[in-house]
């Protein structure tokens, strides 16, 4: 029972944590928010280079959010150790596409 308890807190705090990640990611990309991102990664974006920055940026964000959402929802559902594979392939590709934003265009 004690087991079970902690899979839905470990599940929720992931959910709250994907859906964090989705709500910035979605203002980095769809609003454009480059203050949502640190100066030092994105003080060298061009004016006419910012909207895709922010893009790229955004996606990578909200995949990142995905990875952590799926993996809260499998968390409460199956509760095994194979949860963490939505996670991990969430935050493995969003930081590849912030790193790839990062070189194509902040420099």
């Amino acid at each position: 029972m004690r087991d079970f308890v902690w899979f839905i807190v470990i599940g929720i705090l992931f959910v709250l944590l994907g859906l964090l990640f989705i709500l910035l990611g979605w203002q980095i990309w769809k609003k454009q928010r480059m203050d949502l991102i640190i100066s030092y990664h994105c003080d060298k974006v061009s004016e006419e280079n910012s909207r895709a920055y922010c893009t790229l940026a955004g996606i990578g964000v909200l995949i990142i959010g995905i990875g952590f959402l799926l993996s809260g929802i499998c968390t409460v559902l199956i509760r095994s150790l194979l949860v963490f594979v939505p996670m991990t392939a969430g935050v493995v590709l969003g930081i590849a596409l912030l790193i790839s934003a990062g070189i194509k265009y902040n420099h």
